[in-house]
């Protein structure tokens, strides 16, 4: 991953629109993610023990439809951020481009929200199986709304390499989430107010965001002469309504039909555990379910701490390919990508192997020896969530040659396999049987990605092999897994090539203590 040098250089550097480097991006990002997912960590351990099982599952179900229905009823308009704003930034069309997002994104969202006010019972069914309160259904669209707002503002950051700043939102909502909503259930509060926290924490994030767009909104539409190739034009373009519609309709679409299929694989586990998990002589069908999505969601809290951070860094990184493919350094595109897979899989492999062994202690103590099955598929849930982040890192390479066309495609066999695996396994193995089937569908899509990768341009090697397979040791021995991966870390290292290469990602007087040649 090769430091991208764009807009901080020109004739006034006091007013000259400034991006952060993606090295001092990732560190910063990182830092806020391991602080922000450790408070979320607590929240999670706190939810297992302020909530029965039955709300863990509901709040587990609730927030998943909030993700689902976020991208999927906007229809991608905001997706197309990340990859085109430096786009239409460099043809000096940036306030164009931005202002008719937000109005697709605005006009979207009010069609769906009147939708939910107007019939709260269907989408109480919709979301848990059972009418609800129309009180909680408000409060899930307070949650979408809420959602909106936030990615809107931290996605237009982004996608300008603000990465301190949507560090800080980042932070700034997994801490006023997790602080508003223990309050409010240490004092008594229902889960209904939960859902409302969750809201609030989205609105508060987006203040620092805001203003720090409003401060360097007029400098981010300057081009400086460093930026100007031969292809682009030295005034203004103008672009049309349609022209603009023409241009981004199949980006959006293709990520439209990856966060719908993509959303649907994330839920079908569960919707199929609901269904197939069968009733007791004490607890109906729908109890009994909720209460296994409870189960399995106390097994996914710390590997999806991971796979949040994949998709922390594969939206960091995506502006910064867009802004290498726009300056023709195409090189630069799958060297960033490589070492940024290698990466991700030896540290999220040897954080996995740690949270293993940490395991029965979580389990035993904070969690009070609740949730035993949860502890069990804990093993599996790392690594196919592993997974999951290392193809949310990889298919920004798909999406920076816009031939984002084939994630879907590879999501598409993920879910049908996750559901005809599912509907195999679950009677037969229950609970664990779910997380088989999902791991398995994971593996489906990976290979899917990678494939498709090849097929646009990426260059196949050893390493992919390796950092592919490495999750699987999770599964043998976690000790094993933990020094493989610190193998593989040393033998990365020792190539010249690489470790040059990687020290050019991190800040000069760190490089300088770290370079040994």
């Amino acid at each position: 991953m090769s430091t991208a040098n764009s807009t901080t250089e020109s004739a006034s550097p006091s007013k000259a629109f400034r991006v952060d480097s993606l090295a001092i991006g990732m560190v910063v990002m990182l830092a806020m993610t391991v602080l922000g997912r450790g408070i979320g960590f607590i929240r999670g351990m706190a939810f297992c023990r302020l909530m029965d099982d039955t709300d863990v599952g509901r709040w587990s179900m609730a927030f998943g439809f909030i993700t689902l229905i976020t991208p999927v009823m906007l229809l991608g308009i905001p997706g197309v951020l990340p990859r085109f704003t430096e786009h239409f930034r460099r043809r000096r069309s940036l306030t164009t481009f931005v202002r008719r997002i937000a109005i697709g994104t605005l006009a979207c969202t009010s069609i769906f929200v009147m939708t939910m006010l107007a019939i709260p019972q269907w989408f109480g069914w919709i979301v848990f199986l059972q009418p609800q309160d129309n009180s909680l259904i408000y409060g899930v669209a307070g949650a979408v709304v809420g959602m909106i707002l936030y990615n809107f503002v931290s996605d237009l950051n982004g996608s300008l390499r603000q990465v301190r700043m949507v560090s800080c939102m980042q932070f700034m909502q997994g801490v006023g989430f997790t602080l508003l909503s223990v309050a409010w259930l240490l004092s008594g509060g229902d889960f209904t107010g939960v859902v409302w926290m969750f809201a609030a924490s989205c609105l508060l994030a987006c203040i620092p965001g805001g203003w720090s767009l409003a401060r360097s909104w007029s400098s981010a539409q300057d081009i400086t002469d460093l930026e100007i190739t031969s292809t682009e034009p030295e005034t203004p373009q103008s672009f049309g309504v349609w022209d603009m519609i023409r241009r981004l309709a199949p980006y959006a679409t293709a990520l439209w039909l990856m966060n719908l299929i993509g959303n649907l694989f994330e839920l079908s586990d569960r919707y199929m555990i609901l269904h197939f998990i069968p009733a007791t002589e004490t607890v109906s069908a729908e109890l009994a379910g909720q209460a296994a999505v409870g189960q399995y969601h106390s097994g996914r809290i710390i590997p999806m701490l991971l796979l949040s951070l994949g998709t922390m860094i594969g939206g960091v990184m995506l502006p910064y390919l867009s802004a290498d493919w726009e300056a023709k350094r195409i090189r630069a595109v799958q060297d960033r990508l490589r070492d940024a897979l290698l990466i991700v899989s030896i540290i999220f492999t040897a954080g996995s192997a740690v949270a293993i062994l940490l395991g029965p202690w979580i389990f035993g103590v904070l969690l009070q020896g609740r949730y035993t099955d949860g502890l069990t598929l804990m093993p599996m849930a790392l690594c196919f969530c592993t997974w999951a982040a290392l193809v949310t890192v990889g298919q920004n390479y798909l999406w920076t040659v816009e031939k984002g066309k084939w994630v879907p495609v590879a999501m598409a066999a993920g879910l049908t396999s996750n559901l005809l695996l599912n509907a195999w396994l679950l009677p037969i193995y229950g609970l664990q049987g779910a997380v088989i089937a999902t791991m398995c569908s994971h593996g489906v899509v990976m290979t899917g990605v990678w494939l498709a990768m090849i097929g646009c341009g990426y260059r196949a090697d050893l390493t992919m092999l390796v950092l592919s397979l490495l999750p699987l040791t999770l599964l043998t021995s976690p000790a094993a897994a933990f020094c493989l991966a610190i193998l593989i870390a040393a033998v990365a290292l020792y190539d010249e090539t690489t470790r040059n290469r990687w020290l050019q990602n991190v800040p000069e007087r760190l490089r300088e203590r770290l370079s040994w040649t």
